[in-house]
């Protein structure tokens, strides 16, 4: 049984509502989207998501709806919810570009829409047994700005996908043109070697993820040592424990990558630090 619901610019729909086999979306990817954790009657991490929505919305040169300032966009959202008794759920918020053209778009305005699906608790999950995390290295992030930004256009995250389940990989990293690390296919990494948290900076073309900001901040506020720097394939093979972050899951570690195995205890630290604070 489908258990999405849609809500289009503000009103409830049918999944192909506002969809037109022509628009930009369909044609182009021409958009972007969010993937937000709700609960507890608010949209997780609200503000950090909102302000990537206007860089984003920027740097694609589209004008955001102006519900997205007045409140009504996250309210119509909980009210949804609050409707279906789902108190927990995964939202996924999409921006498309209005209007016609080719390439060259004739409007700047965009249209929004939200799916939201049941989740099992506000809190964020702990993976247990750990991921089991290989590489994948067919296609890699493009060196533009357009690799940090959450687009329509995810082809390198889908045939990632497809190689991870293919491998039997929880996770997969993917890696620059340079052949440095990246990131996850929906997640940003981190690594603990020695005394230092370490994770690539965003010039090193990963997604300028929400959760990375929010456990960078933890981390500091907690007292480790942090280091934005370029990683290598070589630099996680000899750290001493590799995690991930997402919004929807918050932190995962890995317990094996590449037949390399990793301890557990900085994450589980965050991780319990990350649920205190919601």
């Amino acid at each position: 049984m489908n258990m999405t619901e849609f809500i289009f610019n503000g009103e409830c729909a049918k999944a192909h509502a506002g969809f037109a086999f022509a628009s930009r979306s369909h044609r182009y990817g021409d958009g972007f989207f969010e993937s937000i954790r709700v609960g507890q009657g608010r949209l997780y991490h609200w503000p950090q998501h909102l302000e990537r929505i206007h860089k984003s919305a920027m740097l694609l040169n589209m004008q955001l709806p102006e519900s997205l300032g007045t409140g009504a966009l996250e309210k119509s959202i909980l009210d949804r919810c609050a409707s279906l008794n789902w108190e927990h759920c995964r939202l996924r918020l999409s921006f498309h570009r209005q209007g016609d053209g080719l390439y060259t778009p004739s409007e700047r305005g965009c249209d929004w829409l939200a799916e939201v699906s049941p989740l099992q608790d506000s809190n964020y999950p702990w993976n247990e047994a750990g991921l089991k995390v290989g590489n994948f290295k067919e296609l890699t992030k493009n060196s533009n700005y357009l690799s940090a930004l959450k687009t329509q256009s995810a082809l390198v995250y889908v045939m990632a996908g497809i190689y991870a389940e293919s491998k039997g990989y929880d996770e997969v990293i993917l890696y620059n043109d340079f052949g440095r690390v990246a990131e996850g296919r929906y997640s940003n990494v981190f690594m603990v070697s020695d005394e230092f948290l370490i994770t690539p900076p965003i010039s090193e073309y990963g997604i300028d993820g929400v959760m990375r900001k929010i456990v960078l901040q933890l981390a500091e506020a907690y007292g480790y040592s942090i280091h934005e720097r370029p990683v290598t394939e070589t630099d996680i093979i000899s750290a001493s424990e590799l995690f991930f972050t997402s919004a929807i899951k918050g932190i995962e570690w890995a317990h094996n990558f590449m037949g390399k195995e990793y301890k557990c205890s900085v994450s589980r630290v965050l991780h319990q630090h990350l649920n205190n604070q919601l």
